[in-house]
């Protein structure tokens, strides 16, 4: 009976503790992580200033993966020379108030841009409310539209002033063309359109891009890059200063859209 009871006793003794340990000390249970929809295509629009100009563009994107989107993309955006100096409103030698315009130019140049690119993200994306750190690159074909600047110049005749008239630069008018008093102001945008050449060519663009709400299904974000375009040939914007077949700017591109 002695026995029995030792034997009892020391069980007792040996895996009570254990059943108490294994109370004591289960893992508390793990939650998933918080995740979002997931979405796999994305519409954004662009708005961008640069160092030559502004523009406006559009992209369809894909997600491919968490960190990883690619898309196409079509913009459009103005182009100006680095020696274009814009001259204010003044009073003639007519005493008309002329237009602003910009002296020594020739044409008006803009581009329209189409390609492929891709957008990465670096940081973690994991707080729903977070900025997503990532770089963007993207290239493709460029088409350069060369429009004439016209001027309202005054005539002369027997020695004296005409009547002022719309026109655009040539050989024939160079000298009239940048006599200051003979100019009344610029045409207006609509003067030329009808005389649009045409100047295609390549383009590049890379930048650091922060993205807002890393989960949600609006887009916003804010890109700052450097941009290059070269084109096949001059681009004759100016009549004195030297014109090249290529621009080097900076952007700052806001972007608004949507996922789905």
């Amino acid at each position: 009976m002695r026995v029995a009871l030792s034997i009892a006793i020391f069980l007792s003794l040996v895996f009570t503790p254990g059943m108490e340990a294994q109370v004591t000390f289960q893992p508390k249970e793990i939650s998933p992580p918080e995740v979002g929809i997931v979405y796999t295509k994305e519409t954004a629009f662009d708005l961008f200033l640069h160092t030559a100009g502004l523009g406006a563009g559009i992209k369809f994107g894909e997600l491919e993966t968490f960190y990883r989107t690619s898309y196409y993309h079509i913009e459009f955006s103005t182009m100006r020379h680095a020696k274009e100096v814009r001259q204010s409103n003044r009073v003639s030698l007519f005493n008309v108030l002329s237009r602003p315009y910009v002296y020594g130019k020739q044409n008006s140049f803009s581009t329209l841009r189409a390609g492929l690119g891709n957008l990465r993200y670096y940081s973690e994306k994991a707080k729903r409310k977070g900025i997503a750190v990532g770089i963007n690159y993207q290239g493709g074909v460029s088409l350069g539209f060369l429009k004439p600047y016209y001027l309202e110049l005054r005539g002369t005749q027997d020695g004296s002033f005409g009547p002022a008239k719309s026109e655009r630069f040539s050989e024939d008018n160079r000298d009239r063309f940048l006599d200051q008093t003979l100019i009344e102001g610029y045409s207006g945008f609509f003067t030329g359109l009808d005389e649009l050449q045409f100047v295609p060519g390549v383009h590049l663009k890379g930048g650091v891009h922060f993205a807002w709400g890393a989960f949600d299904e609006k887009v916003r974000a804010l890109e700052l890059g450097i941009m290059v375009d070269l084109f096949f040939g001059d681009v004759p914007i100016m009549i004195i200063e030297d014109n090249k077949p290529y621009f080097i700017n900076l952007y700052l591109t806001f972007q608004f859209g949507s996922r789905r």
